[in-house]
């Protein structure tokens, strides 16, 4: 099967890779990404959500017993690093957007609720792998900063420390998807109250039930206007609804599957690629393509959905599109790089137009390749 495939050379092949080519070894931190010939990227600046994420797969793939030697003794170097170098106190504290940790200095201090949701997921992951206390500290300092720090009125978190607009659905689900992590590692029963919070939100402010789609962009109280751009839609970020609901059915023993049902309905009837099995960045609410770009992390999260929806609802349709989709990807997005890489962004008539190797991408990729695990 082509999943068995994905899955085999993922751990074999790419997870060898991102901890020995994209770790600075000397400064002890994850790089943003590789160059297109497969060598590190030489600039030192990262964001906080990339090297986040990336110590997120690292401690993840430790738990389950398939990270290459020393990851682990990396991914905790890392956050070790984040911290010092990130980490800002005082009465709004949080961890800056973008460090250089060549220099180990702050290049972008704003504090951003997309970050700490991707520290979040992190910790929670190095608490799994470690088993060790001083993570659960700083993931109760780091919620309580965010709360502190972020606060907004109408519902949810905002943007970042200086209240930016327009307000977006995607921060609020990836600290859904740190809440649910934080459920599944044990981390406390707060977490798990704090999800159904966080699903309670996506239901009454992010899916619009009339519309039958995920929205994106709204205005300072959660409204719907042209000049928020709430027309725009993201085929991807629906796929990735149904990986995270199915996953919180599974914790709190509920069943959302006519939710799931209509997300992935409409990415795919939205976001459809031209006679291909992936999905266009952004389209109207019509489908017409806004970008016309497809970027390797909205097929990793449509493939995450397939897998889900196989597992939930024993459909074998599912699992046929999900190995369809995972033959091209090797044939596309998988074919032609340096090993254990990618071939990111295709253009609508499918040239490649990727000018780096993002390491965001691998946490795309690895949280499809953990549920194969």
């Amino acid at each position: 099967m082509a999943i068995v495939r994905l899955r085999d050379y993922f751990i074999d092949a790419v997870l060898p890779v991102w901890a020995s080519v994209a770790f600075d070894d000397h400064a002890g931190q994850f790089m943003e990404g590789l160059q297109l010939d497969g060598s590190p990227d030489p600039s030192g600046i990262v964001r906080t959500r990339t090297a986040a994420r990336i110590i997120y797969v690292f401690a993840q793939a430790s738990s389950l017993g398939v990270a290459p030697d020393r990851a682990l003794e990396k991914a905790e170097r890392a956050f070790a690093n984040l911290r010092k170098v990130a980490w800002i106190g005082g009465d709004r504290p949080g961890y800056a957007r973008t460090i250089d940790y060549k220099t180990g200095v702050v290049t972008d201090s704003e504090r951003d609720l997309y970050d700490h949701a991707c520290v979040l997921l992190a910790l929670a992951w190095l608490l799994k792998a470690t088993g060790k206390s001083e993570y659960l500290l700083q993931i109760e300092e780091l919620v309580a900063a965010m709360d502190l720090t972020l606060a907004a009125p109408h519902g949810g978190w905002a943007e970042d420390s200086i209240g930016s607009l327009p307000r977006r659905q995607n921060p609020h689900m990836h600290y859904f998807e740190a809440c649910l992590a934080l459920w599944e590692v044990g981390a406390g029963e707060r977490y798990a109250a704090r999800a159904g919070e966080l699903f309670g939100f996506f239901r009454t402010r992010l899916f619009d039930d009339g519309a039958g789609v995920l929205r994106e962009f709204f205005g300072p109280a959660w409204e719907l206007a042209a000049e928020y751009n709430s027309s725009r839609l993201d085929p991807g970020h629906m796929s990735e609804w149904v990986w995270l609901v199915r996953r919180y059915d599974k914790l709190a023993g509920a069943d959302h599957s006519d939710l799931c049902h209509k997300l992935l309905d409409a990415a795919l009837r939205l976001g459809a690629a031209d006679n291909t099995p992936f999905l266009v960045d952004e389209t109207a609410l019509d489908g017409k393509p806004l970008r016309h770009t497809r970027r390797l992390w909205l097929q990793a999260e449509l493939l995450k959905a397939y897998i889900m929806q196989a597992r939930a609802t024993g459909d074998e349709a599912y699992s046929r599109k999900a190995n369809a989709l995972v033959e091209a990807l090797f044939a596309t997005y998988l074919a032609d790089t340096p090993p254990g890489t990618w071939r990111d962004c295709f253009d609508r008539e499918g040239r490649c137009v990727a000018t780096s190797i993002p390491g965001s991408s691998l946490y795309h990729l690895w949280s499809g390749v953990a549920e194969l695990v």
